[in-house]
């Protein structure tokens, strides 16, 4: 029902976890994950045996937990989303779900920093630069994408987005309702500049610290620490961007749910239902 603006990117986890689980066959590709992460892995830098190995048990490790802790909690947010659809939501109300996503996203976050600092000082001078040059070229790509837009390319850009994501979950909008969308796309803060930013400042720093003559465990704990300050430190203009888009969000979710006909909420629920029973099967390992 709702999307905001990604957070501080954290590794080569996070991008591939977020990208497969938003596919159409969720709970196929889901139980694919400890295939298909290493393999996302594999294809940004090249692994020896051992660590190929140990990215495949870390992986497994990461998607049992995830799967035993945290979907349930996805099917329950869900329940919550369901009931609050209707006249009575309110913009509070959805700032209020979007907190609590950020929450649920926080401890997966969490997670993939322990695995990022444990794997990376393990990767050697030659693997290390492959790696960097492949999140060069991802920083290009989203230079093109995201950075390299006119303003009027940029409203295009929010107003293809932000239709895609709310007819995934109501179906085809009204005129009424795509009007709301092309006025709220007028209101996002573009903070692709800041994120780009902050993504090659993440990189600069963690070449620094791989760089260095220290030991693999001692570079494995500056890695804990720089991951822990990078996340508790946000970049104040980026987190006034952020908080301004969230405002948008909020304002037109509302609209577009007061403004939703029985069709688009009996297909709302029915896309819900479909993934809260997702959810609980594969909590359950069905």
């Amino acid at each position: 029902m709702l999307t905001h603006l990604s957070r501080n990117a954290t590794f080569l986890f996070i991008i591939v976890f977020i990208t497969i689980v938003s596919a159409c066959s969720f709970k196929s590709i889901y139980n694919r994950l400890d295939y298909l992460i290493p393999s996302y892995v594999e294809g940004m830098v090249s692994l020896d045996d051992m660590l190929e190995e140990e990215v495949e048990q870390r992986t497994k490790i990461l998607i049992n937990w995830h799967r035993n802790t945290q979907l349930k909690q996805y099917a329950e947010l869900l329940r919550e989303f369901q009931l609050d659809f209707g006249p009575q939501l309110s913009e509070e109300r959805v700032l209020q779900h979007m907190s609590a996503m950020e929450l649920l996203w926080q401890p997966l976050g969490e997670k993939l920093n322990e695995e990022m600092a444990e794997l990376l000082p393990l990767l050697n001078d030659e693997q290390q630069e492959e790696l960097f040059d492949s999140i060069e070229d991802k920083n290009e790509e989203f230079y093109d994408d995201y950075v390299d837009l006119d303003a009027e390319e940029l409203i295009e850009e929010y107003i293809d987005s932000l239709s895609d994501n709310y007819e995934n979950w109501l179906g085809d909008l009204t005129d009424q309702q795509e009007q709301y969308v092309e006025k709220a796309a007028y209101k996002f803060h573009s903070s692709a500049a800041l994120r780009l930013q902050q993504r090659k400042l993440w990189q600069d720093n963690i070449r620094e610290i791989l760089a260095s003559a220290d030991d693999p465990e001692i570079k494995s704990e500056r890695l804990r620490t720089f991951f822990r300050k990078f996340n508790d430190e946000p970049n104040l203009a980026l987190a006034a961007a952020d908080e301004a888009n969230k405002q948008a969000i909020a304002w037109l979710t509302v609209k577009l749910v007061h403004a939703s006909n029985a069709e688009q909420k009996d297909y709302f629920i029915n896309k819900t239902d479909d993934y809260i029973r997702i959810f609980t099967e594969l909590a359950e390992g069905r």
